[in-house]
């Protein structure tokens, strides 16, 4: 019991180099700043977060972006496809949980002065560690490879700063790079302009080996 209470007190997010905004599941409705994240008090158990002033916090830690090319549509005007990979949709997965399109990542972002949002919580079948979304401000991260059987590959991620070097890992049959992504972002510190590189690093599922 004492374990489980201890995730009453766990922060919701992580922020690095205040540009990057870690968390477990998406931004809900993107309808909060950062401000309303710090100012959250713990501990905040399930009975807490069922309250519907705490919904915000349920979709921080459940809700998932919509895929960028989301049952496409050949409609002329584009209206249908604009529907479906755009705004805020009830989730299938829980309730009180949604889905947000890349127009609710960007705006989001651009109101916090965000680069990037990082989020896990999605294991996909046969699937890559990572997906890089929404016009590169979101990337999904799943470090579980095999996850429950679904014979998917894991991922890291790992952010510097770009004048370091970066080196590279050592690679076997169980752990070998399948998929590389580079996003630039640039961030404001102190006065000074700091560049940040974003590596993300896949390994293959067990059942890919050759």
């Amino acid at each position: 019991d004492l374990f489980e209470e201890a995730f009453d007190y766990l922060p919701f997010a992580c922020l690095v180099e205040g540009h990057v905004l870690v968390l477990h599941g998406g931004i809900g409705k993107g309808d909060w700043d950062l401000n309303n994240l710090r100012n959250v008090r713990r501990p905040i158990n399930d009975k807490a977060l069922a309250l519907p002033q705490n919904k915000w916090l349920l979709n921080i830690l459940w809700s998932d972006p919509i895929e960028d090319d989301f049952e496409l549509t050949d409609s002329e005007d584009g209206s249908q496809l604009a529907c479906k990979v755009s705004g805020v949709h009830l989730s299938p997965r829980k309730d009180q949980a949604v889905v947000f399109g890349w127009d609710v990542t960007k705006t989001f972002c651009a109101r916090n002065g965000l680069g990037m949002v990082v989020r896990s919580h999605q294991c996909k079948l046969e699937g890559l560690g990572f997906d890089v979304m929404h016009d590169g401000m979101l990337i999904r991260i799943f470090s579980a490879r095999d996850y429950e059987g679904n014979g998917n590959d894991s991922a890291i991620l790992s952010i510097r700063k770009s004048d370091l070097d970066v080196p590279e890992s050592d690679q076997d049959d169980l752990c070998r790079t399948t998929s590389l992504g580079m996003v630039s972002l640039g961030t404001v510190n102190d006065n000074e302009t700091v560049k940040l590189t974003a590596r993300v690093q896949g390994f293959a599922s067990l059942n890919k080996r050759a």
